[in-house]
């Protein structure tokens, strides 16, 4: 994966990114060229008004080197938002500059240059820099060394390629380090930034699972009930109020389904990590349900005119994500009854436990599948519980069975170490 480091923002946090990030903000940014400019200014003043040079006494070249200060100065406002324009730049005003023996009063220019680029230009342009400000700063101070030089260029040479070896490489370690650090802190700002987006994806998935279950079993039960008793007063007055109730309720069930389908959908489209096999399923502990709370369901069932049983053989396990998980399994079947089959009048709920701890739950109806019976339907259905059960390592499945009626099953293993936990007395209703 390639390094490809923007100017960073204001969002970096730890206590290494003052130290990286130092010159992010607008103003220290541009300390630097300041800096540069107030030191230009004083050696230029220095070889116009000292002498300090005699080289550089004749008006041409203190002209040349004013200019050429000038664009260096100029072109290190340029090194965030063109890095490789502000290098090339600064190079040639170096080279130019060795020409006329003067390296020693612009070298400081490539070498700010230089680390701004490397350090947060992307990688190709900070590479292409790099490569051309070391060969240009090189071959600057070779240029300089001789033209300093009077009968031996060796001193002059060897201490030209000193002067300014040092500080470059001195700049290209801080700027690489610099770079790898604020890459590092970027890549666990990224990783806290998915982290956060995955929890707000749980959070809007148990809204919506909430949504669907919870909300959508009472109203689907209401409009159950109100259909039930549609008629069957003897009172007008009555009867309109209870097909008010039953429109009603179903104008908020379809609310809810829309509901469902836009938090799904969001949750959707952050891509949470699937839990392993036999894992219990994402699910907070306030939020579990207990066997007992299996039987409750069918009343609603029953106050519908419809005759329903529920049978549990074994021992129940001390396993509250496995309880929790068979609740919602049959609250889907019931719930997926009453909403979809026709011609309902019976219903079953059976929870077998196993010896291993695990569960074999089924619900089976009478009623003819209407539209929508095992279909996707929001994704917050059957395919969740599906998607729910796989990854707690069980399975899950739907059809009709027999000459008429529809079955969900669901066999869900222990989600707890054997042995945890003496049981709980079953129950059958």
């Amino acid at each position: 994966m390639g390094l490809d480091v923007r100017p960073c923002g204001p969002g970096l946090s730890g206590a290494a990114a003052p130290l990286d990030a130092w010159d992010d903000a607008p103003l220290l940014r541009l300390a630097a060229p300041v800096l540069c400019v107030a030191w230009e200014a004083a050696m230029f003043a220095r070889v116009v008004f000292a002498g300090a040079d005699p080289s550089l006494s004749a008006p041409s070249s203190q002209a040349a080197l004013f200019v050429l200060m000038a664009v260096g100065c100029a072109a290190l406002f340029l090194r965030y938002r063109l890095p490789v324009v502000s290098v090339l730049f600064e190079s040639v005003v170096g080279l130019l500059a060795s020409v006329m023996g003067a390296l020693a009063y612009v070298y400081f220019l490539p070498l700010v240059a230089l680390y701004a680029c490397v350090a947060r230009a992307p990688r190709r342009e900070a590479a292409a820099g790099g490569v051309a400000a070391v060969a240009t700063v090189a071959l600057s101070a070779v240029v300089d060394g001789f033209a300093g030089a009077s009968a031996s260029p060796s001193p002059s040479l060897a201490m030209s390629l000193a002067g300014i070896g040092y500080p470059l490489m001195l700049v290209l370690g801080a700027a690489l380090l610099s770079r790898f650090r604020l890459q590092r802190l970027r890549e666990a700002e990224a990783a806290a930034r998915a982290e956060a987006e995955r929890d707000r994806a749980l959070a809007k998935s148990r809204i919506a699972a909430e949504l669907h279950d919870s909300v959508g079993h009472d109203l689907t039960a209401i409009v159950a009930l109100s259909e039930g008793l549609a008629g069957a007063t003897g009172d007008e007055q009555l009867d309109r109020a209870i097909a008010s109730i039953n429109e009603l309720a179903r104008s908020g069930l379809a609310d809810t389904r829309r509901a469902v389908r836009a938090l799904a959908g969001e949750a959707r489209s952050t891509a949470a990590p699937s839990a392993l096999p036999g894992s219990a399923p994402t699910e907070k502990p306030a939020e579990r349900h207990r066997w007992d709370e299996i039987a409750a369901l069918l009343g609603s069932v029953r106050a519908a005119g419809v005759t329903a049983a529920l049978t549990e053989t074994g021992v129940r396990p001390d396993d509250p994500s496995q309880a929790g998980l068979a609740f919602r399994v049959c609250r889907e079947g019931v719930t997926n009854a009453l909403r979809h089959a026709a011609g309902l009048s019976r219903l079953t709920v059976s929870v077998d436990h196993g010896g291993d701890g695990s569960a074999d739950v089924a619900i089976r109806d009478d009623g003819t599948p209407g539209e929508g019976a095992g279909g996707p339907g929001t994704g917050m259905g059957l395919s969740r519980l599906r998607r729910e059960v796989g990854e707690s390592g069980g399975t899950l499945s739907a059809g009709p069975v027999g000459e008429g009626g529809w079955c969900l099953k669901a066999h869900l293993p222990s989600l707890v170490g054997a042995g945890e936990g003496e049981g709980e007395p079953d129950g059958d209703e």
